[in-house]
């Protein structure tokens, strides 16, 4: 009976913390979309980011020095490749931070380190739903990240996240997004990390749908 309890409550804090993520980022959208308080909503960007991050690590079923020991790689290696990319425009691109996602070192904010791991982290709990080679759950978690990107990068570009040096968005990018997040989540299968969240597919799902949405109200 108390085991029931606990899963009980578990799965009702999750649906609950979905239930805001969608508020949340609604609100987000209607406050980035106008012209009076976007200003005060680009503000507070990396705040969303690390509400929705930790919202999604607050409900991980399990935790496990393995685990923490391949998050911390992810997010450095992400920050690397990044920082990289700002120095060199060899990854991506080039290209430069703005203001939107708070403080750099070295031309990039480490709070971009902490977003290829919780995308990388969501896109894995996403693809560990289907019955398949894990080969193609990297192939397909890899293209499920270059259209996030896609979505992502004209909204991102006017909301001053980031901007590229010749204007536009160099095919390279999309190339370097695909190849870099295959590499992170071979880390995660190669580790072998059980994972269970309910959490983190809605946060993605959501993050996709907030940026579509901006496509629309301030693109389109």
């Amino acid at each position: 009976m108390e085991a029931i309890t606990v899963k009980f409550n578990s799965l009702r804090k999750e649906t609950l913390f979905n239930i805001f993520l969608v508020i949340f980022f609604s609100v987000g959208v209607a406050g980035l979309s106008m012209e009076f308080s976007r200003e005060y909503f680009i503000g507070l960007m990396p705040f969303s980011l690390l509400l929705g991050m930790g919202l999604m690590f607050w409900v991980q079923h399990s935790w496990s020095r393995k685990h923490v020991l391949v998050f911390a790689v992810i997010a450095l290696m992400g920050f690397g490749v990044e920082v990289a990319g700002v120095l060199t425009g060899e990854v991506f691109g080039s290209y430069s931070y703005g203001r939107a996602l708070g403080f750099k070192i070295w031309g990039t904010p480490p709070m971009i380190g902490l977003n290829w791991l919780m995308l990388v982290y969501a896109v894995f709990v996403i693809m560990n739903h289907f019955r398949l080679a894990v080969i193609l759950k990297i192939i397909l978690g890899a293209t499920l990240m270059v259209l996030y990107d896609l979505i992502m990068e004209p909204v991102a570009i006017r909301l001053d996240m980031w901007s590229w040096g010749g204007g536009d968005i160099p095919l390279q990018n999309y190339i370097a997004w695909f190849v870099i997040s295959a590499v992170m989540l071979g880390i995660f299968y190669l580790a072998q990390l059980n994972i269970k969240n309910r959490v983190a597919p809605m946060l993605f799902l959501v993050q996709m749908g907030f940026f579509l949405a901006l496509n629309v109200f301030l693109i389109w």
